[in-house]
């Protein structure tokens, strides 16, 4: 005879709390700290253009770089020369040691002369170099980052107006069109300019075909 009270074999409670996981067994998602793509970085929106900085990107080893108001041109000069200049990284695979190095420049239109001075300067190192490796490759590219502006309020104008000498005073409010009301609070978009410099010690076709080509080197 079963006691009264003791539970039956094969008859667990259907309502047993269910077992949690601990909390160092719960996977967690990988973090991602992917770097922009190039043709992100540069600002640049035609398929011409997204189509070669993508093969660019694949191709070769790039570095870029923002020119701002405040940056240093000796230093920004310096970290271009050490990324075309390093020497073929031991450690790494046959084809990624002899992947071509890219140093890119970007700047605003309020800072082109910036770039342009870091440039000119890099490039008279580099050709103080031997032989072929005096020469360099500058490929330029335009594009365009588009910033929110906030819009006035101060469209609403209260005038006062006095007629005949009187004491009272009329306010009258100007009206506004219905495009200026559908826009009230929106932020304005502006176009800023940028201006991208590429600057390698080997001709890269990709780039010569979308942006033409200057070079010291003498021609083949």
């Amino acid at each position: 005879m079963t006691a009264l009270g003791s539970p039956r074999k094969g008859n667990r409670s259907s309502h047993s709390p269910t077992k949690r996981k601990r909390a160092d067994t719960v996977p967690v998602p990988f973090p991602t700290n992917k770097r922009a793509r190039l043709e992100t970085s540069l600002n640049v929106s035609s398929a011409e253009d997204v189509k070669a900085l993508q093969a660019v990107e694949s191709k070769y080893e790039v570095q870029v770089q923002s020119v701002i108001s405040s940056s240093k041109i000796q230093k920004k000069v310096t970290s271009v020369l050490r990324h075309l200049t390093a020497p073929p990284n031991s450690d790494a695979t046959t084809s990624a040691a002899q992947k071509i190095r890219v140093a890119v420049l970007r700047a605003k239109a309020s800072d082109a002369g910036k770039l342009i001075s870091i440039a000119e300067i890099a490039k008279r190192e580099l050709a103080k170099g031997k032989d072929d490796g005096r020469n360099w490759f500058q490929y330029i590219s335009l594009g365009e980052e588009i910033k929110e502006i906030p819009r006035d309020d101060g469209n609403t104008i209260i005038e006062e107006t006095r007629l005949g000498g009187g004491e009272d005073d009329d306010d009258f409010e100007t009206m506004k069109t219905p495009f200026e009301r559908a826009v009230e609070g929106q932020p304005r978009l502006r176009g800023v300019p940028i201006m991208s410099l590429f600057l390698c010690r080997a001709s890269i076709e990709e780039l010569k075909r979308r942006y033409g080509e200057q070079t010291n080197a003498s021609p083949a």
